[in-house]
This record gives C-alpha cells, structure tokens and sequence, in this order.
C-alpha cells in the first residue's frame, strides 16, 4: 500500500475557538479540525499541521511553505488574486461585542468608541475603512482582545461572528451587541494559486460531506447554540 501524501496545513497559533483549539494543547478539537479530518480521510491524506501566528500565515502559503490553510480564512477578492479557495464551507458576519449592560442601536452607535480587533484581519480592515477616525485597539490574539474588553480597555470589539459566539459561551458578561451590516462573508479552505486539482478534489469532498449528511453532523455539533 502506497504511502499516504502528506498535506502541511497552516493552523493559526492564536485558537480561534470554535472553529479550532490549541493544536499544542491535550485536547485539540473544533469545527474545522473534524471537517479537514473527514475531508481528508475520504482522500486517503496525511495532516501535518504548522502552526504559525495568523499575520504570518498567508504569506508562508504565498511562498509555498504550506500547501493549504484551514484555520477561519475569510475569502476575498484580494486574496483570490494570490491563492485558490475552496467552496465556502461557513457562512457568517462580523459582529460588534459589548457588555450585556450596553446597548448598540444602530451603527451609528460605533462612532467615537474605542474599538478592539486583531491584527491582520477583515475586521480590522472594516473598522479602518468605515471608521477611520475611531481610537483602534490592536490584538495579535482572540485571548488578548476578549481580556481588553473584559478589563474595559476598549468600549467594544470587532469580530467573525462564530469565533465570537465561542468566546461568549465562556464569558457571560459579554454579548453580540449587532450584526454589522453588510459584512456577510465566508470561509473557505484557501490553497496555493495554481493548485487547481487539489481544489477540486477538496471541493468533490465538501460536496459529498453535505449530501450525505457529514458536514450537517459537524455543524450541529460545534454551532448549535451559536448565532451567526
């Protein structure tokens, strides 16, 4: 029996939760560790996770130091101009978190506070552009911009909906004070450009994943009490 092939996935060092754990930690899980699993189980392939912090991360793919990223990559029309994507495996939006004693009406409501997001991300990007003059907080971790705002060192923080939903099982304080608007996006496995057979034997399998029934089991099982 031949040997399987051995994929270098890029895994963000910064656990996003629910979509992964701590790879370093005993119990490594999340929706995209079981999705990748059954993926690439169905292809007879070999993970091998790099783990590297995420404003690192697409660059090491550019340079083809991994042969595929799945660690909640937001697609855009820049980054498709230097990578492939699969299908979208994960529709969601970008959410404003706030404490449960404080309210968000509108978007309006954003102005003039001091806002929290990670660096490098479509967040980040989105508050630059739609609020420009707004006082930023920068994070270079999901941990370190939760504790910002858990310690009142920012009004509120920007982030992908599912990844807050995660954080706000655990804290209980907090809560999604709106739904950005116009910020629908997704996630898709993103690849090295060129890499088109990959593509689509991955997007063969995330296809069979939904028809039979896999992908609705995974979903269900990290995203059931999670509003996005």
């Amino acid at each position: 029996m031949a040997p399987k092939k051995i994929l270098k996935v890029g895994l963000d060092s910064a656990a996003p939760f629910p979509m992964h754990s701590d790879y370093h930690s005993d119990k490594f899980e999340g929706f995209e560790v079981d999705l990748l699993k059954a993926i690439t189980d169905h292809l007879n392939l070999e993970i091998q996770y790099e783990v590297s912090l995420w404003q690192n991360i697409l660059e090491k793919l550019f340079k083809g130091e991994l042969d595929m990223i799945c660690s909640a990559v937001t697609v855009t029309d820049s980054r498709k101009h230097i990578l492939e994507f699969s299908e979208p495996y994960l529709h969601f939006r970008l959410s404003a978190v706030v404490f449960h004693e404080d309210s968000l009406d509108s978007i309006a409501d954003l102005k003039n506070k001091t806002i929290g997001v990670r660096e490098a991300t479509e967040a980040e990007r989105y508050v630059h552009t739609r609020f420009p003059n707004n006082n930023m907080v920068h994070a270079v971790t999901n941990r370190e911009l939760y504790s910002k705002l858990l310690s009142r060192k920012i009004d509120l923080l920007v982030d992908d909906s599912p990844i807050a939903g995660g954080f706000l099982q655990k804290n209980k304080k907090l809560k999604i004070g709106m739904f950005l608007p116009e910020t629908e996006s997704h996630y898709a496995i993103a690849m090295k450009k060129g890499d088109l057979q990959m593509k689509q034997q991955f997007n063969d399998a995330l296809k069979l994943m939904r028809e039979n029934g896999t992908y609705d089991t995974i979903y269900q099982k990290w995203f059931s009490d999670i509003e996005f």
